[in-house]
């Protein structure tokens, strides 16, 4: 069994875990405390019934290892403050084949990640997988005043642009060829390591740009060879423009995201208690609607797994056979991920083939 599209029957997969409280010795205040616990149990129920929803479809599901890590861990160069729970595996970890890509990204609240999914990836690697890493980049205390989505050409292209880094949310799997974001996120020497050691061509999608800085799972999905589903045809890469294109544009309830990157974008921490008391009043319910609309998993191609109700995108889904399931992500905005990004396809049917 090996791994070479995003569409091929879902036989195994990752889906993220955390805690439900922060830990009683950190160093937060009672009403930051108070805060995040509630966004962590209601993330950490949500995490628990998608992997259950997951097992009834008859996928394997497997659930990284939790870690509690000090405050703040000092390296020789650099400070990892808030080692984040493993919430999102798409960010850093690609399977494709049967090879375990792990790479790094600017964050370095996510730079000792990996221990927590070792356990996972080892047992892969015992079944005859490979493992590789990039090598953990010397980062630096590196501050901006921007998000890596708002602000990629400047944090990747100048500031970081000597680094291996890369993110793997924003390559796309498409038998034996994997297409890429026009614009990262990742380093262009983080780009050059991916090429070298996958064994795939590599199309660097130049003529599409999908929203922004932001992954290329966001903006699209296949659900067969020659399917694509996407919420704005601008946003499918060139390669793919000649498929069956189902778009969905205009089918959400609106959410003005400009107007959320603007007031929120200067956010460096989430336990920041500003950015608390705005997600929970201002932005939850809105996240819950219309943010990760087609950030989805295609469990096969009869069934896809989404993260709310979305009847009138369901009404046109099921008139092509596709059975539409709900898991709720209610903090999906806040941890930056939806469904996909929460999840981490690891084994599914198909032979390696020509799909673009």
């Amino acid at each position: 069994m090996s791994i070479y599209t995003n569409w091929d029957r879902l036989q195994e997969v990752i889906v993220g875990n955390c805690y439900d409280s922060v830990p009683e010795n950190t160093n937060l205040g009672k009403d930051q405390k108070r805060l995040l616990n509630r966004i962590l149990s209601e993330t950490k129920e949500d995490l628990d019934k998608l992997a259950g929803l997951l097992n009834q479809l008859g996928v394997s599901v497997y659930r990284p290892s939790l870690k509690r890590y000090p405050s703040s861990i000092n390296l020789p160069d650099f400070q990892v403050s808030n080692a984040t729970n493993p919430i999102i595996p798409r960010d850093q970890y690609l399977v494709y084949g049967k090879t375990i890509y792990q790479t790094y990204t600017s964050m370095s609240d996510r730079y000792f990640d990996s221990y927590q999914y070792y356990e996972i990836f080892k047992d892969l690697f015992d079944n005859n997988y490979n493992w590789i890493s990039q090598p953990p980049p010397l980062l630096t205390n590196f501050t901006h005043n921007k998000k890596w989505y708002v602000d990629g050409d400047n944090i990747y292209g100048e500031k970081l642009k000597n680094k291996l880094l890369w993110h793997t949310a924003t390559m796309f799997k498409c038998g034996d060829t994997i297409i890429t974001n026009n614009a990262g996120p990742g380093t262009q020497a983080g780009l050059d390591w991916m090429k070298r050691n996958i064994n795939a061509g590599i199309i660097h999608n130049d003529n599409t740009k999908v929203n922004n800085w932001g992954h290329i799972d966001h903006g699209f999905y296949m659900i067969d060879d020659n399917t694509v589903i996407c919420m704005n045809e601008e946003w499918v890469p060139e390669p793919l423009k000649n498929k069956k294109i189902i778009e969905l544009e205009g089918l959400f309830e609106p959410f003005d995201y400009q107007t959320f990157i603007k007031e929120t974008h200067h956010i460096k921490d989430v336990s920041n208690l500003e950015w608390l008391h705005m997600w929970l009043s201002e932005w939850m319910g809105y996240s819950q609607d219309v943010v990760f609309e087609t950030n989805v998993l295609v469990v096969d191609r009869n069934n896809i797994v989404f993260s709310t109700e979305q009847p009138k995108v369901f009404e046109i889904l099921n008139k092509i056979g596709i059975n539409c399931h709900v898991s709720k992500i209610r903090h999906g905005l806040f941890w930056e991920g939806g469904i996909h990004c929460m999840t981490l396809d690891i084994k599914r049917d198909g032979l390696k083939r020509s799909v673009v």
